[in-house]
């Protein structure tokens, strides 16, 4: 088995970081899609059909075939003023969502592609953060070769359990919330059909997320005791910022 040294504690640490700050950044971006896209529907409200449209409206046959409809020519039900005017709103709530902050209630579900983003990332983050507790205990002699070797390259849900087994038998550690997270993130990287519709978490069971990600940290911390900046620390100042900005 390869021999670790302080660099690669170093390198799973700016790994781990970049996949926070990702993670953080595609959240952020998601909630500007979501504001533009309640902008936009209040802008819509306000057009109203020209007589071009409503002949248009009046001489088609609408086809309630999908293929057929994703294979019809674009714009034909609309008139070119009217696209116009879609355009313009798109592109007017574009820029309105990333001028002013719109505030959301925590029961609000996420439908931007860029939640694909966060979750990945997110995902990755307790990934890295866990593969490095694994080998810490290892290295410590917490573990030996033969659990180590089988452990390492299990499931991030078997990881987990082995790791804190204990603590989920006294009830002391719950990890229901990072089932989710993961259960999220399959369905981003097993982008069915019916995924694709079905991924739309809530604001709500986002945060829950969050904190059981940072409970989760803390446990590590407290047993490696690094000398480093506190993962724990930096998730709840983007958790922090998340409510404050957006909630």
């Amino acid at each position: 088995m390869k021999k670790h040294d302080v660099e690669t504690y170093t390198k799973l640490a700016e790994g781990a970081k970049f996949f926070l700050d990702e993670s953080f950044k595609y959240i952020d971006e998601t909630l500007i899609s979501e504001s533009a896209s309640l902008i936009y529907s209040k802008i819509l409200d306000k057009i109203e059909p020209n007589e071009k449209d409503i002949e248009i409206f009046n001489t088609t046959t609408f086809s309630d075939n999908t293929i057929e409809l994703s294979q019809s020519e674009e714009g034909i039900l609309l008139s070119e003023e009217t696209q116009d005017a879609f355009i313009k709103a798109w592109q007017d709530a574009n820029t309105l969502a990333r001028k002013y902050v719109i505030k959301h209630q925590i029961t609000h579900k996420i439908n931007s592609i860029e939640i694909l983003g966060h979750l990945n990332n997110l995902g990755f983050f307790i990934e890295t953060l866990t593969n490095r507790h694994l080998l810490f205990l290892y290295q410590s002699r917490i573990i030996d070769d033969f659990c180590y070797s089988r452990i390492s390259v299990a499931k991030i849900m078997e990881r987990l359990i082995f790791i804190f087994k204990d603590e989920i038998i006294s009830k002391k550690v719950h990890l229901n919330e990072i089932t989710n997270l993961f259960s999220l993130r399959n369905k981003t990287v097993h982008y069915t059909p019916d995924n694709s519709i079905l991924l739309k978490p809530s604001i709500s069971e986002l945060i829950q997320i969050w904190n059981q990600c940072k409970k989760i940290i803390e446990r590590f911390e407290k047993i490696e005791k690094i000398n480093e900046e506190k993962f724990s620390i930096l998730i709840n100042a983007y958790i922090d910022g998340f409510k404050n900005k957006w909630i």
